[in-house]
């Protein structure tokens, strides 16, 4: 991949991403008191820690990926470290919340366990959740049909098969956001694979332009649906 054309993805990438983790977060916790420090594990660039920032009084976000933590925004109230789930950078006992967001496929193992249960309070709440933009319709009605690719991910892991954790609620549904043309087509062109389905059917001096003008002739309203994916445990004392 060459860098103007990873630069491009990424832009679109950075111009618009649904605020599915605020949706999610805010429908799950909006009712509870403010956690008092919260712990976010696999997360990435920050998106999904600055998401939980609005419910913790202070908070850490521990990704693997050294160039993913530089990514992070500077936050009086977070600090990033990069580390793993199986080693945080924290006391025992001291962690109310924590969160996984789409990162538990990665990070589930019996270490994990062992290090969440030294690391929480008694009874801290742990959230698994995890989403899936659903395209495929704006796709097919741009002309654009995609391969199907196998994948061994699954969305839907979480902790139900853990004795360590009692089940609060666990539930899938699918949610639709209402975006503009642009949203929609920013998401559109974020992903490699449909990038270059996209500028090879809008080819032309520039294929986005192209594009947000046949989706406006297709309509003036656009909705993005996306399966969302939650699960809400206590650990056991």
């Amino acid at each position: 991949m060459s860098e103007e054309y990873s630069q491009a993805i990424s832009k679109h990438y950075a111009a618009y991403r649904p605020p599915l983790h605020q949706v999610i977060l805010q429908a799950n916790l909006g009712t509870f008191p403010q956690f008092q420090l919260g712990l976010d594990i696999g997360c990435g660039t920050g998106v999904s820690t600055q998401a939980l920032a609005k419910y913790c009084q202070q908070l850490h976000g521990v990704d693997p990926s050294t160039s993913m933590i530089e990514q992070t925004k500077p936050s009086a109230a977070i600090e990033y470290h990069v580390g793993d789930g199986e080693h945080v950078p924290l006391p025992n006992n001291s962690v109310d919340v924590v969160t996984f967001a789409g990162s538990l496929s990665y990070a589930k193992s019996t270490a994990l366990v062992t290090e969440l249960q030294r690391v929480c309070q008694s009874a801290a709440h742990v959230v698994v959740y995890d989403f899936e933009v659903l395209l495929e319709k704006p796709l097919k009605l741009l002309g654009i049909v995609m391969e199907l690719t196998e994948s061994n991910y699954d969305h839907a892991i979480n902790f139900s098969d853990c004795d360590a954790f009692q089940a609060m609620k666990v539930y899938k549904e699918t949610v639709e956001l209402e975006v503009s043309t642009e949203e929609l087509a920013h998401v559109l062109f974020s992903s490699s694979k449909r990038y270059n389905k996209l500028v090879e059917a809008f080819s032309g001096d520039d294929p986005f332009a192209n594009a947000v003008e046949a989706l406006k002739d297709l309509s003036q309203k656009h909705v993005i649906q996306a399966d969302t994916y939650f699960a809400m445990y206590q650990i056991n004392a």
